[in-house]
């Protein structure tokens, strides 16, 4: 991870922005330096693990280069008249920017308790991932926020929506879109009309691209079925794949090109059935427990829960989390049907795809399916389940309860965290001991 070294590509890659408006460099840079730490004791452990995948080095180096080479290329994309819409948190399927020409989509869903601090004129009472949010255009300290002209999110979350509005209030060089929405039932709707509109007023009446919109869509719908198939050989008791290297390729999901970030998962799933094939895993004795963690989405470096679990004898072997790959589950000949029938619009296309997004997943709703909870736990072949959620988020805190409450009246052993970024490092030892005496109550 030598790209995360170096520091200085933070401000470098800053394209037409007030800089001056960032931290000073010695401050960015000791900041930087307390994030990696955090990163690299967790790679490290990652990549000495035995029977890890050969294949996991090329993720490895993606993520590498998201300090390196990709922010480059997306600089580079944007020196040439090009735009990078940056996406708060899973607000917009990531093909529907892809399916607008010269437009590049990255998420920021980041969180680094140590540029909340910056935010607290702004920010107090907010929830640790929008205050990182904040934290991180505020300060500087994001490259894709500093490579962005365009920031996109939607109102599904308040926090994540006072977020944006921070965020166009004290940048001034950046404009935010936010799309509408009400629910019905089970499905999410957005005001795909104003969306539409967004889209005719940066394309300069141009709009979708057709042919880029049945691409991408096609790559996406492929990139999140090798995810599945890959995710579904942790069901074997001896996984070849555990929690920390799953969470390593999923993180990858929102920011790496996708046509690289397709052909590297499917060079892992090569190998990973090989493995299977050879019973190569990472629960050889089948001693390990075989944990469910229910939590939101989680961006490096906030990794320690998957190190406190697997550093306890466990192996985490499925996420309950709204990722934007799971949780989004449209038919990809249907929506090409849509897209090719001369009576529909662009706008239907939208709507199908926004309508099969499974809102009992995502961590703004509280809306969850214990039924499907409960028939992964059983694939999974689950011992227990934790249920994580980040303090000052009252949406997941309830839901979590709930879950944990209708397990364990199931017969299935269940626990809460809650935490902030900072706390879970700070207080390591502490929930250490916590979880090592509820896997204890297993025994």
């Amino acid at each position: 991870m030598e790209n995360f070294e170096k520091s200085d590509i933070i401000t470098k890659v800053a394209y037409n922005k007030n800089t001056e408006k960032f931290l000073p460099r010695n401050e960015q840079m000791l900041i930087n330096n307390r994030l990696k730490q955090k990163l690299f004791r967790f790679v490290s452990e990652m990549t000495t693990e035995i029977n890890r995948p050969e294949a996991m080095k090329l993720f490895d180096a993606m993520m590498n280069d998201m300090h390196g080479k990709r922010v480059k290329d997306l600089y580079a994309f944007r020196s040439e008249g090009n735009h990078v819409v940056a996406l708060l948190c899973c607000s917009i399927p990531p093909e529907l920017i892809y399916a607008i020409d010269n437009h590049i989509p990255v998420s920021v869903c980041m969180g680094a308790g140590e540029v909340e601090s910056y935010t607290d004129e702004y920010t107090k009472g907010m929830c640790p991932l929008s205050r990182s949010m904040v934290g991180f255009q505020s300060t500087g300290m994001c490259v894709f926020f500093n490579v962005a002209d365009y920031v996109i999110v939607s109102d599904f979350c308040n926090c994540i929506k006072k977020s944006s509005n921070i965020i166009q209030k004290i940048s001034g060089d950046l404009e935010v879109f936010s799309t509408e929405s009400h629910q019905t039932d089970n499905k999410i709707n957005i005001n795909v009309s104003s969306f539409q509109e967004w889209i005719l007023k940066i394309t300069q009446g141009k709009g979708f691209n057709k042919e880029k919109f049945i691409e991408y869509c096609k790559i996406y719908s492929e990139i999140r079925d090798v995810y599945k198939s890959i995710m579904s050989l942790r069901k074997i008791r001896n996984s070849p794949i555990n929690g920390r290297n799953s969470l390593w390729i999923q993180q990858l999901f929102l920011v790496e090109e996708p046509k690289k970030l397709l052909s590297a998962l499917k060079k892992l799933e090569d190998e990973l059935n090989n493995n299977v094939n050879k019973n190569i895993g990472f629960n050889s004795t089948g001693a390990k427990k075989r944990i469910m963690l229910i939590t939101p989405r989680i961006m490096p470096p906030f990794t320690e829960i998957f190190r406190i679990i697997e550093n306890n004898n466990a192996i985490i072997v499925c996420e309950e989390w709204c990722m934007g790959i799971s949780n989004i589950n449209y038919n990809i000949d249907d929506l090409i049907d849509i897209v090719n029938n001369e009576n529909s619009t662009i706008e239907n296309s939208v709507k199908y795809i926004m309508e099969n997004i499974d809102k009992t997943v995502c961590a703004c709703f509280k809306d969850f399916d214990i039924e499907k909870i409960i028939k992964k736990i059983e694939e999974y072949k689950v011992d227990a389940v934790i249920n994580y959620s980040f303090k000052n988020c009252p949406n997941m805190e309830d839901k979590t309860k709930k879950i944990s409450e209708l397990l364990i009246k199931n017969g299935i052993p269940s626990m809460t965290l809650q935490t902030d970024y900072l706390e879970i490092y700070e207080k390591e030892d502490m929930y250490m001991k916590k979880i090592n005496d509820f896997f204890e109550t297993l025994n």
